[in-house]
């Protein structure tokens, strides 16, 4: 017996319509008995309550771009966020802004642009991302490095429990909260605590300057020391990426280098840089295409890993990764130390023996994506008894029945 009928009876046959969402059924391990595209807080509510009443499974996706590998077990429905969209309030002078869940960031790029003013968090495919999906996996990408974290920049939003409860967390200014802050576990929570609907973001002005520097190689560990020493220079970089293989600018490996800022300024950041390196950059004839294809690279194959590692320890990952096949695609953001990894082939024993290698560098490895049908059971690193508790007990307070959908173990 399927779950349709049953949901009839709680959302509106407008919500239960056939609307076109991009779902990745094969990284779910098997077709959702629904899909639904709630349009209120209030029926994303009652969709919730009666989930966990049923107890069926849900599963959040905003674009679907960010879904990594989950295989679902019994019965389970997909709650879309597509019909969630729209921005509530825009006061430019506050820099500020509150929009619904679903709402594409393209178009709300485009808005702020208007106004002279931008979001800067860059993760990959970031334009077709939903501002809903880009809080809950909680990514800032490589622009954290000279604008901080998003969880540092998100300052309310609404949410909604497993068992239906709508909770509305911070609010419209900085300093929103006393005690102990529920934003924080919500940005990162990949929709495992509770589904957003709102979220409330600060933003910035548009920089002056926005300069993209280049230094190219053969190989990606010939930029690996350059690479950590922008980390020590005397300024801070928006963002410094290494990737590789560099296409894209004709190249075996890339480091892309962003500053910000006045004309004057950037320029005296630029020579001191290049002093503090002991090279001289090429300024980017299309910074805006570099730094897509920076962004973007490294996503597409077989199995897609993210390894965190200290930034000092990059150039032994580095070898690591290269040790597993010479010719994998990488994206690095250097001031963090995380990499992306794109095999093209799967060799389960390779992928067990490079997490070895990580974790003996007190690192870890995850897999956020993989060619269907392949296991990668004790290929990436799992949680320390200590995390999986902590984690457990957040999941329990959150959604007491268990009916969002769970990382693996």
């Amino acid at each position: 017996m399927t779950v349709a009928p049953s949901l009839t009876d709680v959302l509106p046959s407008e919500a239960l319509g056939e609307v076109g969402t991009p779902v990745p059924w094969p990284l779910l391990g098997s077709a959702p008995e629904a899909v639904v595209h709630p349009e209120s807080t209030e029926e994303v509510a009652a969709l919730l309550s009666w989930a966990s009443a049923q107890r069926v499974g849900v599963v959040p996706i905003g674009s679907g771009s960010g879904l990594a590998v989950r295989r679902m077990e019994g019965r389970f429905v997909v709650l879309s966020t597509n019909r969630l969209t729209g921005i509530e309030i825009y006061e430019p002078a506050d820099l500020t802004f509150t929009a619904k869940a679903g709402t594409r960031l393209d178009g709300l790029s485009a808005e702020l642009r208007a106004h002279g003013q931008w979001m800067p968090f860059d993760p990959p495919r970031v334009p077709d991302r939903t501002l809903g999906g880009l809080v809950a996996m909680g990514e800032s990408g490589p622009l954290w490095m000279g604008y901080g974290e998003l969880r540092n920049h998100v300052l309310g939003m609404t949410v909604v429990c497993g068992d239906g409860r709508t909770l509305r967390l911070g609010g419209r200014v900085v300093k929103n909260v006393a005690g102990f802050d529920l934003l924080k576990p919500m940005v990162g929570s990949r929709g495992g605590l509770a589904v957003i609907t709102s979220v409330c973001l600060r933003v910035f002005p548009t920089p002056a300057t926005d300069r993209v520097l280049v230094l190219r190689a053969e190989r990606p560990e010939a930029l690996a020391a350059v690479a950590r020493s922008v980390g020590t220079a005397p300024l801070m970089p928006v963002s410094s990426v290494l990737f590789a293989p560099a296409q894209a600018l004709d190249a075996g490996a890339a480091l892309v280098v962003r500053l910000h800022g006045a004309e004057a300024t950037v320029e005296a950041d630029q020579a001191t840089l290049e002093r503090h390196l002991g090279v001289v950059f090429e300024r980017a004839d299309d910074g805006p295409a570099v730094l897509a294809a920076a962004r973007d690279h490294a996503l597409d194959g077989s199995v897609v890993l993210v390894i965190s590692l200290l930034p000092s320890r990059l150039a032994d990952g580095l070898a690591a990764v290269c040790e597993l096949s010479p010719d994998v695609a990488i994206a690095v953001d250097t001031y963090s130390g995380i990499i992306r990894v794109t095999l093209g082939e799967v060799d389960v024993a390779g992928l067990s023996r490079l997490r070895a290698a990580v974790e003996a560098l007190d690192g870890a490895l995850s897999v956020r994506a993989s060619a269907t049908g392949v296991d990668l059971t004790g290929s990436e690193s799992a949680l320390t008894p200590e995390q999986a508790e902590l984690t457990a007990r957040l999941e329990r307070v959150f959604d007491p029945e268990g009916v969002l959908w769970r990382r693996q173990p």
